[in-house]
Order: structure tokens, then sequence, then C-alpha cells
């Protein structure tokens, strides 16, 4: 009975201390931030820097009509006139029904700006960024996180609808159709076409029609690119794979080369996408644009609203305003 009762005391006081440490680290504090590598695939990091005027800022767009520079904020839109120095608010009108403007894309030919963003839906302008109207028939939600043009074609763009997939157009966005999921990370945050022939292009014996290329998807666990088949989603690891990728900028010129932004800085491919050298140290990039009219200029914004210039393609960069 004495070694039965001694059993019974020692396995009382195991499960205590059990229960004792299990209570002490559920009490632990917590870390305020996580590396990009210790995040989920599907958790997008989210930039903690913030502008009082803008919140969070989300995409920049050149608007050759008048030279001008629109941003995409947490608070609206906003527009320079000197190149990025200042920014006045747009007072906005016609078809908005949200201020969270997260993305845009220029149709060169028919002088139209594209919009999308948190229940904003896809828009468009033809005054350079005044006056909006709405233009997602066919597309599920609001929620529009990315937005894309095919250059080749500008009837053709692309959109990614939170929660309902990738969504695309033929006709100038007057009517879309819905083509996949999108990535298996689903936070995806940026697009960029990429309108070079692709091996499956050349294979299917499409390289010489305009509906080639790649679409580029930036989520918040690496980068991930689709055919224009539209034939799955394939991830590269030519940027580390777990880093948030908040904005794409394919370049105007050179069909194969393309523009990354993500927290650590800027990278840049020549090759298609499978390999990615890292061409800036400028922290929380939130946005980057090719200059319409000099494609050799580059601009990109942080998170909170600084602003940078290139005028070598990326090879050096100067901070436009204080």
């Amino acid at each position: 009975m004495n070694s039965k009762l001694v059993y019974i005391i020692v396995a009382v006081l195991l499960l205590g201390g059990v229960v004792f440490f299990a209570q002490k680290q559920a009490g632990a504090p917590k870390l305020k931030s996580e590396t990009a590598q210790s995040l989920p695939a599907t958790t997008q990091e989210e930039s903690v820097r913030e502008n009082s005027t803008y919140g969070h800022v989300h995409a920049l767009i050149s608007n050759p009509q008048d030279n001008s520079l629109l941003l995409g904020t947490h608070e609206g839109l906003f527009k320079s006139a000197d190149g990025g120095k200042t920014f006045q608010k747009v007072g906005v009108k016609g078809e908005v029904n949200a201020m969270d403007f997260m993305n845009f894309a220029y149709d060169q030919n028919n002088k139209i700006i594209y919009a999308g963003g948190h229940d904003l839906g896809v828009v468009k302008s033809t005054d350079g960024g005044v006056t909006w109207a709405k233009t997602d028939s066919g597309i599920q939600g609001t929620d529009i996180h990315a937005l894309a043009m095919n250059p080749l074609d500008t009837n053709r763009l692309y959109v990614f609808s939170v929660g309902n997939g990738v969504y695309g157009t033929k006709d100038g966005a007057k009517s879309w159709y819905r083509i996949d999921d999108g990535p298996a990370n689903p936070s995806v945050v940026a697009f960029g076409y990429m309108a070079t022939p692709s091996s499956m292009d050349r294979g299917m014996k499409t390289d010489k029609t305009t509906n080639i290329g790649y679409l580029w998807a930036g989520t918040g666990g690496g980068l991930y690119s689709s055919f224009a088949c539209f034939c799955g989603w394939t991830k590269t690891s030519g940027v580390t794979d777990r880093a948030t990728i908040y904005t794409l900028a394919p370049d105007p010129i050179d069909k194969s080369s393309m523009l990354a932004g993500t927290k650590d800085g800027i990278y840049k491919t020549t090759d298609e996408g499978r390999n990615f050298t890292k061409i800036s140290d400028i922290k929380d990039i939130a946005a980057l644009n090719f200059n319409t009219s000099n494609p050799k200029t580059i601009y990109a914004a942080t998170a909170d609203g600084a602003i940078y210039r290139s005028d070598d393609e990326g090879k050096n960069w100067s901070k436009v305003n204080e």
C-alpha cells in the first residue's frame, strides 16, 4: 500500500509541474514583431510605419496627361504637380464608395486611369483622377488588392478580389470574368504583367499574339507567376520566398525586366523572374512606378509617404520630399 501511495504522490507532483509550466508559458510576454521568416506563408506582413496625413501609402502612378504624380493612400487620393515634393488631396467626384486607393493601371492608348482598393471595387477616370466611374461589372466583391494591365493589349486587365479570386477583362473593363482562385497564398497585395513571350507561348505557337507573357502576384509569402493561359501558379525562389511583396513594376521597355518592392528594399529581375538582385536598401517600399514619358525615371514611395526618384533605371536613388 505504501508503494502505491508513493507512486500517486509522485504522479500528482509531476502533473502539477506540467500545468504550472504551461501556465507560465501562456502568460509569458510575446515579441512585439516577427520576422518575415517566422510568419506563416498565408500571413501578410504589415508595415508599422504610417503618415499622419496619408495613413498607409499603397500606390503611385505618373500621369502623362499633366506630368503629375498620383498617390493612392489609406486616406484618399493625393496629387503632386512638382515631381513628388508636395502633395495635395484630390477632391474626387463620381462613383467612389471608399477612399482607400490601393492600386493603379494606366491605359496610354485611351488616356484612362484605372484604380482599385478597399471597398472601392474597380473604377476608372478619364480626367486625370478627379472624376471616377465604376467599371467592375462581373466582379464579386469590392476589396480589390491587386490590378494589372497587359501593355500589349490595354483592353486586357486583371484584378484580385479578396475572397473571390482573380478576374480578367478583354474589353477594357466593360465586363469581367472569373479566372481562378489565384496563388496558393491568398494574401495577394500586388499584380504586375510582364509582356514577353513565355516558354508556354512558344510551345503553343501564340508568341506572335498580344495575349502572351506572365501575370505576377506579390503576396504575403513570396512571389508567384502564371502564364497567360492561366494554367496554374508557380512560386519563384528568386526573391525571399517568405517576404511580403508589396508592389511590382514591370519595365515598359525591357519586357524581361521587373522591379519588386519589399519591407527590406527594391529587387530587380532582368531574366523574366528567374533571378532577382537587390538594387536598393530603401525600407518599407509600398509603391513603384516607371515614368510613362521617360521610362528611365522610376519613382518609389515608402509606406509612410517618403518619395524617391531614380533617373538611371534604379541604379541610384535620391529622396524627393522632406
